[in-house]
């Protein structure tokens, strides 16, 4: 629940600063995002701070999530590993646009134009490793953690059966098809609907377990039980 309050608190705040992404694009693209952020204050901070928190606060979810639903079958010891690798790559991603923020768009700003040029290369270089990082911690979290949590959740009575649902829509967005956004701008856009996905699923998730009962019945697989 934190994880969706500081994501969406923070994005509010970043559109109202008037920087659209927290990760710049290369080219005219990251040149606008310099010009943006320059002009943003600290509403732009703030907003990526709120973001980063909100990915650490997902990290810690996401290792709750294993214990009652460890019980599902061996291969969730999977879950916390990996989502501790994704969110590594994820938060680096976004703290290094949080960085460019503080020190290069300051001095890209007041550089004259032949510094301007070489400057041009260093971020379009720190910008695709923000991209690549993002790219391979989303590829872990959303297409592997989220619908391994989903089939666990699904295959026990831990927590309602939608949630579990509502978990495979957002490997099916986010994971799967964003492994292939890249490639087209339809998939990038469609990749959107996985993103409110997950939020939705953080927060369903982080309130039915704390509403539910921890009894051995309900960590136990349904077929165990039948």
């Amino acid at each position: 629940m934190l994880t969706t309050l500081a994501f969406v608190v923070g994005i509010v705040l970043l559109a109202s600063s008037g920087v659209q992404v927290l990760i710049p694009e290369t080219g005219q693209n990251g040149l606008d995002w310099i010009r943006d952020v320059d002009d943003a204050g600290g509403s732009f901070f703030a907003g990526g701070w709120l973001i980063v928190t909100g990915g650490i606060f997902a990290l810690l979810g996401l290792i709750g999530f294993y214990e009652p639903l460890r019980r599902a079958h061996p291969l969730l010891i999977l879950g916390p590993i990996l989502a501790v690798v994704g969110f590594v790559f994820v938060t680096i991603s976004h703290a290094i646009p949080l960085v460019l923020g503080y020190e290069f768009v300051p001095g890209y700003v007041d550089a004259g134009s032949v510094t301007r040029a070489a400057l041009r290369v260093d971020f379009d270089t720190w910008a695709v490793a923000c991209l690549v990082f993002n790219y391979i911690g989303d590829a872990l979290v959303w297409g592997v953690v989220v619908p391994l949590y989903a089939w666990a959740s699904l295959r026990t009575r831990v927590v309602p059966r939608w949630i579990g649902w509502l978990g495979l829509f957002t490997a099916v967005f986010a994971g799967w098809l964003g492994l292939f956004a890249p490639a087209s701008s339809v998939l990038d856009g469609l990749t959107f609907l996985g993103f409110v996905g997950f939020f939705a699923w953080m927060a369903a998730m982080g309130m039915a377990l704390l509403r539910r009962g921890s009894t051995a019945e309900e960590l136990a697989p349904l077929a165990a039980q039948g």
